[in-house]
């Protein structure tokens, strides 16, 4: 199923929370797009042009059953989760009022934390960083960060870091009910538990594609039909805007943010990687919940709120580091993106062990035995 596993297989992969590996039918239907299918999106009106337009409009009709949105059009395709970030940073300049405040959690990626820089550079807003008790959001603690200026609440589904599971469902609601926006990460919980927009009524949403065992260079990001109309652009190109003897006019609804040529390769390569996760999604969620459920019960832990990540501290972290790499073990030591992190919760060195459906518990019993030897903490415990 998978050709790393079939051809490496004397390596254990734990690096999942980094990007997932690849089915077998990702890279058959890679050689099929490059041989039959390399033409431009609305670059021209012949059929095979069309058949393309087809295909990515059936892409978003498989990523609106994953995330059971409203529509397709509130669908957006960027280059990475990163760019999404940017892009609704950018535009937030716009709506956001003098004095404001954004809420967001301790436990978020450096990319966003490095984007809200933008932001004070032009508005004079303060960061509020509502903090977690034993790893946990709570309601109560919330809601007493929530003020009159509060503009934006930021918050993950899953931590990348801490594999913990926030629920969202109910501070959105909270969010929702004091007219804040609300921007949900979903790059690591897209392919481990449910997520649906319907239900949970985020203004905005975004993931990447490689999360979903596809290739990396596109992330979904969901905006509310509402705001839709609302954001602008952040680059301008040739399939955004329409020209008249006038004026230059954006295109209508999601069309105004395809600027230029679009990354069609890993577009429409992905189309059968993603219908695949969509007939295998309930197996993929039950072994992934059953790995879980061993993991934390071999270590005699019982943790619900928590995902297939397990973030270890040790002084020997470089010997440890070196062991993996003549043990061809793949996981990631020291180098975590979440300086919020080092700078409030732990300083020292830490790896993260991030399993997947594709784990067996054989290798899960060798990396236990790797960190009673090692003498690790897990701290996300």
């Amino acid at each position: 199923m998978f050709f790393f596993l079939i051809n490496y297989k004397k390596f254990i992969y734990f690096d999942n929370s980094s990007t997932n590996q690849k089915p077998n039918i990702l890279f058959k239907s890679s050689i099929n797009i490059l041989q039959k299918n390399n033409f431009n999106l609305n670059k021209g009106s012949y059929n095979l042009l069309n058949k393309n337009l087809i295909k990515f409009k059936k892409i978003k009709l498989l990523i609106k059953y994953i995330t059971n949105c409203n529509f397709i059009e509130e669908l957006i395709f960027f280059f990475n989760s990163t760019f999404s970030i940017n892009f609704i940073f950018l535009n937030l300049i716009n709506f956001i009022k003098f004095k404001s405040e954004i809420l967001i959690s301790n436990k978020e990626h450096n990319s966003i934390f490095i984007s809200l820089l933008q932001l004070f550079k032009f508005k004079n807003i303060k960061l509020i960083v509502f903090p977690t008790i034993k790893q946990k959001v709570y309601k109560n603690i919330f809601c007493n960060y929530i003020k009159i200026n509060t503009f934006c609440c930021i918050i993950n589904q899953i931590s990348n870091n801490y594999g913990i599971i926030n629920k969202i469902n109910a501070l959105i609601k909270i969010c929702n009910y004091n007219n804040i926006i609300t921007l949900i990460d979903c790059t690591q919980s897209i392919s481990f538990i449910e997520i649906n927009i319907l239900k949970n009524k985020p203004t905005f949403l975004f993931f990447s594609f490689h999360k979903l065992y596809s290739l990396t260079g596109v992330s979904v990001f969901y905006c509310n039909i509402n705001f839709l109309n609302k954001l602008k652009p952040v680059f301008c190109g040739g399939g955004s805007t329409t020209l008249n003897k006038y004026c230059i006019k954006y295109k209508k609804f999601n069309e105004k943010f395809y600027f230029g040529t679009q990354n069609i390769f890993s577009l429409l390569s992905s189309y059968y990687s993603l219908k695949w996760f969509l007939r295998n999604k309930k197996f993929i969620f039950y072994i992934n919940n059953y790995l879980k459920k061993n993991i934390f019960l071999l270590f005699f832990k019982k943790k619900n709120f928590f995902s297939n990540t397990l973030l270890l501290k040790c002084k020997n972290i470089e010997i440890f580091n070196s062991y993996l790499d003549i043990n061809k073990i793949i996981l990631r030591c020291d180098n975590l993106c979440n300086f919020m992190k080092n700078m409030f919760i732990n300083k020292k060195k830490n790896c993260r062990i991030s399993f997947n459906f594709f784990n067996k518990l054989k290798e899960i019993l060798k990396i236990k035995f790797l960190i009673f030897f090692y003498n690790f903490r897990i701290k996300n415990c």
